[in-house]
C-alpha cells in the first residue's frame, strides 16, 4: 500500500504499526519529523530500538537479524535502516526479509530516491508487507497550509498573504520552511497576527520589496523587468537555489493564469477566483491573464519543466544563464 505523509501519521497516532515502512523521496527533513514522531508513538526504549545505515549488504543483514529478534518487555521492537541510497544488495536482502517479516518488529527503510520504482524489488514487497510513503518537496498551497497549521500550533495566526510569501521565498522543502518559520515565530515575539510585513522584515527584504515581484512580472511579459528583477535575487545568492526558486515563481505564475482563464470560461466569479487561486493584492491578474492564450501558457510551463530538467541532469549548465534564455523566451513579442 501506497500511503501520503499525513495518512502516515494518523495511522500511527491511531496506534497502529505495519510490519515495515519504506520511506522514500527528497524531502529528508519531512522523514526526519515522520520517524521522530513514529519514536515517540512507538514509545521504544533502548532495548527495542535499533537503527543501522542500511546502505550495504553487511547493513542490511545486521538490521534484518535485529528485526528478528524478540522485543524485551514490549509487544514491539522498531528497527530503522537508512542511507541516501540503498544498494541494490541491500534492497535485496530487506526484501527477502519482509517475505516472512516478523510480527513483533516494525522495520522503517529510508533512502532519498526521488519517487517509487516499479521494478525495486524492496518497493513491492514492503507495498505487500507494509506500507510505502513519497515524501515530495511540497506545492505552494500545501506548504502555505502547512505553515499557517504550524504557526497557529504555536499560538500564531499566519495570514495566507504571509504564508504565501514565506513559500514563494523559501521554495517548498519543508526543513528550510520550518526553519523559516521558526525565524519568523522569534521576530514577532509575543505578538499573535502575522502577517505579510512581519515575514518581509524578517527575510530580509528592503522596505519597497514585494516577494510576488517575479510572479508578477513574467505574467507582463515585461523582459526588462524580467532580467532586473532576475539580476537582483541572483545578486547574493547561490545560483542554483535562486533558479530553482525563481523557476517555482514562474510556474506558479502561469498556473495561475491558466486556472483562472479556465474557472472564468466555467462561470466561476471573480472573487471566488482570487481565493481559491491565493490572488492577493493584484488589481491587474485578470487583464494580464485575458492577453495570453491558454496554448501558449501550456507551452510557457513545458518550457519551464524542461529548463529544471535540464539544471538538474546537467551540471555543466549555468544557471543564471539558463534562466536568462528563458525569460527572454518568455517575454517574446509572440508570448503577448
Amino acid at each position: 500500500m501506497e500511503l501520503s505523509p499525513d495518512a502516515l501519521l494518523a495511522e500511527w497516532r491511531a496506534g497502529r504499526f505495519r510490519p515495515v515502512y519504506y520511506l522514500l523521496g527528497e524531502e529528508s527533513a519531512a522523514k526526519t519529523d515522520a520517524l521522530l514522531a513514529l519514536k515517540g508513538l512507538f514509545h521504544a526504549d533502548d532495548f527495542n530500538y535499533r537503527e543501522f545505515s542500511g546502505a550495504g549488504a553487511d547493513d542490511a543483514a545486521a538490521a534484518v537479524a535485529e528485526a528478528m529478534t524478540l522485543p524485551v518487555l514490549a509487544p514491539r521492537r522498531l528497527v530503522v535502516a537508512r542511507a541516501p541510497k540503498l544498494s541494490a544488495e541491500a534492497r535485496a536482502v530487506l526484501a527477502d526479509y519482509l517475505k516472512s517479516p516478523s510480527p513483533t518488529t516494525t522495520l522503517v527503510a529510508l533512502c532519498e530516491d526521488r519517487r517509487v520504482d516499479r521494478k525495486d524489488a524492496l518497493a513491492a514487497a514492503a507495498a505487500a508487507a507494509g506500507a510505502v510513503c513519497v515524501f515530495a518537496p511540497l506545492d505552494a498551497a500545501r506548504a502555505a497550509e502547512r505553515l499557517i497549521a504550524r504557526a497557529k500550533e504555536a499560538g500564531k495566526t499566519l495570514a495566507p498573504e504571509a504564508a504565501d510569501a514565506l513559500v514563494a521565498e523559501a521554495g517548498g522543502d519543508w526543513g528550510i520552511l520550518s526553519g523559516e518559520l521558526d525565524k519568523l515565530l522569534t521576530f514577532v515575539g509575543e505578538q499573535t497576527e502575522i502577517g505579510l510585513d512581519a515575514v518581509a522584515a524578517c527575510l530580509g527584504y528592503r522596505a519597497s520589496a514585494d516577494p510576488w515581484a517575479l510572479e508578477r512580472l513574467v505574467q507582463t511579459r515585461d523582459r526588462a523587468a524580467c532580467l532586473n528583477q532576475l539580476a537582483e535575487q541572483f545578486a547574493d545568492a547561490k545560483p542554483e537555489e535562486v533558479a530553482f526558486r525563481a523557476l517555482a515563481q514562474i510556474r506558479a505564475a502561469y498556473l495561475k493564469q491558466l486556472r483562472a482563464k479556465r474557472m472564468q470560461a466555467a462561470g466561476v466569479a471573480a472573487r471566488e477566483i482570487e481565493t481559491r487561486l491565493r490572488i492577493f493584492y493584484d488589481r491587474d491578474f485578470f487583464a494580464r491573464a485575458a492577453r495570453v492564450s491558454e496554448a501558449r501558457l501550456r507551452r510557457d510551463l513545458r518550457r519551464c519543466l524542461e529548463t529544471e530538467a535540464d539544471l538538474k541532469s546537467k551540471s555543466w549548465l549555468d544557471a543564471k544563464l539558463e534562466l536568462e534564455r528563458l525569460i527572454v523566451e518568455l517575454c517574446a513579442p509572440t508570448a503577448r
